[in-house]
Formats: C-alpha cells, structure tokens, sequence
C-alpha cells in the first residue's frame, strides 16, 4: 500500500475495495441514508414552493398575501433543511420545519384563500413536508 505525501491516504487500492461493503456498514447508515432522502425531498418541496408562484399565478391574480406567505415559509423551509442536511444534530430545526409545515395547512384559512391552486398547492406540499418532518430521525449518532 502507497500513501501519498499530502493526504496520506491510500491512493494505490481503487475505491470500491477500500470502501466498506453494505452487511459492514450497519443500521446506523441505513438510518442516516433514509434521513437524507427524507431531507432532500422536504427540501424539494420547499424550493417547488417558492417556485409555484410562477405557474399559478399568484400575483398576477393580485394574491400578493399568498406569493409572499410561501416564498418566506419556502425559503425558510430550504434554510433550515439544508442547516438539518449540513448539521444532523441540528434536533430543534426538526420542530421548525414541523411548525412551518403547520403555517402551510392553516394559511389558507387564515389568509382566506378560497378553494383555489394556491389552497391546494398549501395543502398538498404542507402535508408532503409535514410527513418528511414527522418520519426523518431528528438526533443522528454519528
């Protein structure tokens, strides 16, 4: 086995040898690879959030309340899932998207959106990340 000089690391065995096998790697792994599908499709869904304004229209309708109202809680929820990305042991940012995800289930209510794309768009995309919140481990070992 060779090392190299700036990073002594085995640079001589290709990588898939030196990388552990699936049966080595354990639970913990599994645990940390379901967590960040979870993450990645709560992220997703933050960023098609602030996006949706574009197709549905939101302020060409005049729904400045709605446009705004899911660009920050979209924008927020990006942030924060990818500090939890970042930091898994960031437990209280599981609590934040769980709260923003609540915002998006009553905001139509209380911004009174009628029944429309946005309402649907709000509920839809609220429970997606409300799911992801709920199942993601919110305290990895590492």
């Amino acid at each position: 086995m060779t090392t190299s000089f700036i990073s002594d690391q085995d640079f001589t065995t290709p990588a898939h040898i030196r990388a552990a096998p699936p049966e080595e790697r354990g639970p913990a792994s599994e645990a940390k690879s379901a967590s960040r599908v979870l993450l990645t499709v709560t992220f997703l869904a933050a960023v098609w959030l602030v996006v949706s304004a574009v197709p549905f229209g939101y302020i060409g309708a005049g729904r400045y309340d709605v446009f705004w109202s899911d660009a920050v809680t979209g924008i927020t929820i990006a942030i924060v899932t990818t500090i939890r990305l970042l930091h898994p042991r960031a437990v209280a940012f599981g609590w934040v998207t769980g709260g923003l995800s609540g915002w998006l289930l009553v905001a139509p209510l209380v911004l009174q959106f009628g029944w429309s794309t946005s309402t649907a768009n709000d509920i839809i995309v609220g429970l997606i990340i409300l799911v992801c919140a709920a199942l993601a481990p919110s305290d990895e070992r590492e």
